[in-house]
């Protein structure tokens, strides 16, 4: 038997997608008839996606006081969204046909990981990067498909203050469609931010999150002076001390 061409076996696999209903003719998630149940969310990563995904501290990353809109169309400023909780944010846009259904199923399986700590201590943040087509309404249908709970926001709004944000949490991308996978854990109040580059696991996000849970390590204490009764003499240079012996 011939072994069949890269060309034919993605043309069959394209084939089998359009069958089963996971896209549509132009590579967009296929959109449910009404009254049907949502397709399920895209495979999410195995164990090894935690190797491939980089971890590292964010120290220039700041909240700015920016007036956004959620998927409710309710206005939503940022930094009393940050107030004594931990966030959890990704860039995302409702178009997007690559990295932004994986991204976001992270942050749907994340709800659970996390359990009662989200809303009430943990906040879960996606910014849409394509603000003129993304209104609320459909951030709204966009998020109900990865099954949103209280507790995780779906951001748009005037294009200049989500381009401020965007600059803020180093989100920005100059073509939305080429845009790296990043997530941003942190404190907003203590400055404290960790950015994970590539789609980790639920898993190892939720790791993350449970370590901005525990209270920050305090400083070293300083250690006080010692009293001049207890603190060591001087030192006497050779050449002194010969010459006060008079040798």
């Amino acid at each position: 038997m011939r072994a069949l061409s890269s060309h034919t076996v993605k043309a069959l696999l394209l084939a089998g997608a359009l069958a089963a209903g996971w896209c549509d003719p132009v590579g967009e998630p296929a959109r449910e008839p009404a009254g049907r149940a949502p397709a399920a969310p895209p495979p999410l990563p195995g164990p090894d996606g935690a190797a491939a995904a980089r971890v590292a501290p964010a120290p220039g990353v700041a909240v700015p006081d920016e007036e956004l809109v959620d998927q409710d169309g309710a206005p939503v400023r940022l930094r009393e969204l940050a107030e004594d909780r931990v966030l959890a944010v990704n860039f995302i846009f409702t178009t997007c046909t690559t990295i932004c259904s994986p991204m976001t199923a992270v942050f749907g399986r994340l709800q659970a990981e996390l359990g009662g700590a989200l809303e009430r201590d943990v906040r879960l943040v996606s910014i849409s990067l394509d603000p003129a087509m993304d209104t609320p309404e459909r951030l709204k249908a966009y998020a109900e498909r990865f099954g949103r709970r209280p507790g995780w926001v779906f951001l748009t709004g005037d294009r200049a203050r989500v381009n401020r944000v965007l600059d803020a949490l180093g989100g920005r991308a100059p073509i939305k469609e080429r845009h790296a996978p990043i997530t941003l854990i942190g404190r907003a109040a203590e400055g404290r931010w960790t950015r994970v580059d590539g789609i980790a696991p639920p898993a190892r996000l939720a790791e993350e999150v449970r370590a901005y849970l525990r209270p920050a390590p305090s400083p070293a204490p300083a250690v006080p002076p010692l009293p001049a009764a207890l603190a060591p003499a001087p030192a006497v240079p050779a050449a002194a001390a010969w010459g006060a012996r008079g040798d």
